[in-house]
């Protein structure tokens, strides 16, 4: 009974009929074993017992007369050799993990290593708690899902990957006055680059009408240089009426902007206020053409 408790308690409801032998007398395989329950009889070691006691199946009957006092403890004995394994097997990927980062030898010996099962479903575990966490902020903070599709959302995923284990993300006090400061300063000196080559090589203006997100009509309005376009304003014209006056002195206000010995071209959709509003602007300003581009119906 010694060697019995030694190999575990759900031992202690079968007895073991035949342990095949090998020829140097080591054990072969699993035993041959009977329920003192039920006494059925089948081969199998201590997952196959806990199965035919507590019917969970794996290949064999359940037993129809363990107590129900007895199932909860043996349910308790498998969770916490369940629980004993995952331990181990945890340890044991985090000691190799451990030992190729220390160690590029141990690496490569890692990466020639056949497929592991667990480790791969802790990884896929680990992803979809991650693919959650990013998913919870964006519904509870209101987020539009299209932010996903930004590149600097992608960008922002890239580079915090690239941080060491432990990185804290900026603060609100650091986003909202330092790393603002920061993001401003980049921009403008974008910005000057673009300024700086339509002096060179001059730039057009382009003007075009929109709908924001709640359907409120917007006249855009673009500086297009040899290094890109950079946006100069966009009016809110809701109770506006768009005559080729009103749309004539939106454009010489942008050309005001963005530097009126800079700007050779002004470029306007074919609706008829538009087409006479640059034709107005070229008339104030000798040095400017007019060009037209259809872009359909202009509301």
């Amino acid at each position: 009974m010694s060697g019995i408790s030694r190999l575990g308690a759900e031992w202690s409801y079968v007895k073991i009929k035949h342990q095949p032998l090998k020829p140097d007398g080591t054990k072969r395989g699993d035993p041959e074993i009977e329920c003192l329950q039920c006494g059925h009889v089948f081969r199998g070691g201590a997952s196959r017992i806990r199965s035919h006691l507590l019917g969970t199946k794996d290949g064999v009957s359940a037993c129809d007369a363990v107590s129900e006092e007895d199932k909860q403890k043996l349910g308790k004995i498998a969770q916490e050799k369940s629980e004993q394994q995952l331990s181990k097997k945890r340890k044991t990927d985090l000691d190799n993990l451990t030992r190729s980062n220390s160690d590029p030898s141990a690496a490569s010996t890692s990466n020639s290593s056949r497929f592991n099962p667990i480790t791969s479903a802790f990884q896929k575990v680990d992803k979809a708690s991650a693919d959650a966490s990013v998913a919870r902020f964006f519904y509870a903070n209101g987020l539009p899902f299209n932010a996903a599709r930004s590149s600097q959302y992608s960008d922002m995923i890239d580079q915090i990957t690239k941080m060491p284990p432990g990185y804290k993300p900026p603060t609100y006090n650091r986003i909202r006055d330092e790393l603002l400061d920061q993001e401003k300063a980049r921009v403008a000196a974008d910005l000057k680059s673009c300024i700086d080559s339509s002096a060179k090589a001059g730039s057009d203006i382009t003007s075009d009408g929109w709908s924001d997100a709640r359907s409120s009509p917007l006249l855009n309005f673009l500086l297009l240089t040899t290094k890109g376009a950079q946006f100069i304003k966009a009016v809110d014209t809701t109770g506006q009426s768009k005559t080729d006056d009103y749309i004539a002195d939106m454009l010489s206000e942008a050309i005001e902007e963005a530097g009126p010995e800079n700007v050779v071209q002004v470029i306007t959709d074919s609706a008829a206020n538009c087409k006479a509003a640059g034709k107005l602007v070229e008339q104030q300003r000798d040095t400017l053409c007019h060009s037209l581009h259809y872009v359909g119906p202009h509301a």
